[in-house]
């Protein structure tokens, strides 16, 4: 059969996506930013007419997004940082634009398409792990002579981000493959690799996502539900639930088995949670955390029994947690707002009747692990990191979810 340019262009772009964005984030993830830059326009440019077919199916998220992007943005009448506040909150807009786009491709390609960008994520994937593997067993050869660096000791940190973008767009890699053995072989490399290059972050995802997958791929709204319920507690109850400053300096004293990095985590939870409470309805602004007042002081002088053993700031640059971040910065209406917005991609995954269970439990799985990353690690507005999410999605609904010609519904599948 001969494809038109039109239905082409589409699974071009993802395609050439897939194989591009591993490889990339293992030594530049800031790099995914532009790459949903170029991806969008592109798909703009060559296939507008069917990507706007598909934007009515994101209608609903696209609302809370951008009502969300616009209380961001109107916060700079009141921020502590204006001018960055009403910058941040433009950009989140332009790249949830990119990411629906992006999206709204993805939910158009043929099945044709979805081979194709199915067998070029893989290629990617495959060349990620390469590079990791390389970094990870022979001294980290190519970072050194890239950055010029001659230092005996490197750490493996540096390569926590991208290890998250290859076990987030492996979803879409697991769940486009037939047959659970080459799936499962997929999930055990992805979770070796996470193992190997001793990203916590990344290995948690790995693991959140993997149990998600089994219990939705058998019971996927009481999955769905779970997931909804966790979100709404933690987001509720970590500002109110975190340990105060005695509580913390007592669990540094006396259990050891929590990790500096752990103690240092609910430290910065604290501050962030008693400053939320100062401004609870208009928060601080868009992206103001890194200007909270005493947000850079030395958590040793702040708490001279701490003995912390290094310099650790009270608030660097953001809170590590999504719901705490919205609620900081953009007060009650913000986490009102972010919250629905993954209550909502909870509920249209778990309810999603063109899905098989495979693709819906995989879906969810994405889903948790990314909440898993979004609610301990980066900061909540990071173009890098938004882009990620998008790209990951873009990439799992070209491979895995389809569209009007997906697979047919199995008997079992509760959505029949």
């Amino acid at each position: 059969m001969e494809f038109q340019p039109a239905v082409r262009s589409a699974g071009t772009v993802l395609a050439v996506t897939g194989v591009l964005l591993p490889p990339l984030a293992v030594f530049a993830p800031l790099g995914a930013a532009p790459i949903l830059g170029v991806a969008a326009i592109a798909m703009i440019i060559l296939d507008w007419r069917r990507c706007r077919a598909q934007f009515g199916a994101s209608a609903g998220l696209a609302m809370l997004l951008g009502g969300l992007g616009l209380w961001a943005s109107a916060s700079f009448l009141w921020s502590i940082i204006p001018n960055h506040s009403l910058f941040e909150g433009l950009r989140f807009l332009v790249v949830c634009a990119g990411g629906l786009t992006l999206l709204a491709g993805g939910l158009s390609v043929t099945k044709h398409e979805r081979r194709r960008i199915d067998k070029a994520l893989l290629i990617g994937l495959g060349l990620a792990l390469f590079l990791l593997a390389i970094e990870r067993f022979t001294h980290q050869p190519i970072t050194r002579w890239w950055h010029h660096i001659t230092d005996n000791y490197l750490p493996l940190a540096r390569f926590d981000r991208g290890v998250i973008v290859v076990v987030l767009s492996g979803w879409a890699a697991i769940c486009a493959k037939e047959g659970s053995w080459p799936r499962l072989a997929l999930i055990l490399v992805f979770l070796a690799t996470t193992l190997l290059m001793v990203s916590e972050a990344a290995m948690l995802a790995a693991l959140a996502g993997t149990a998600t997958f089994i219990v939705a791929r058998f019971a996927p709204r009481l999955a769905s539900a779970a997931m909804i319920a966790g979100t709404l507690v933690l987001g509720i109850a970590i500002p109110i639930a975190t340990p105060g400053f005695d509580t913390v300096l007592a669990l540094h004293d006396n259990l050891h088995a929590i990790k500096p990095s752990g103690i240092h985590r609910l430290l910065i939870w604290r501050f962030a949670a008693d400053h939320a409470a100062e401004r609870p309805f208009l928060g601080w602004g868009m992206d103001a955390s890194r200007a909270i007042p005493g947000g850079q002081t030395d958590l040793n002088v702040m708490l001279p029994g701490l003995h912390y053993g290094e310099p650790a700031q009270a608030l660097p640059l953001h809170p590590h947690d999504a719901a705490l971040q919205w609620q900081l910065e953009l007060g009650i209406p913000g986490l009102a707002l972010g919250l629905a917005i993954v209550i909502w991609i909870i509920y249209r995954v778990g309810w999603e009747k063109r899905l098989s269970p495979t693709r819906r439990a995989g879906a969810l799985a994405l889903t948790m692990a990314a909440l898993t990353i979004g609610l301990l690690s980066f900061g909540v507005w990071q173009a890098w990191w938004l882009s990620t999410l998008w790209l990951s999605a873009g990439l799992f609904a070209a491979t895995a979810s389809g569209g009007a010609d997906d697979e047919t519904l199995t008997p079992d599948d509760p959505a029949s």
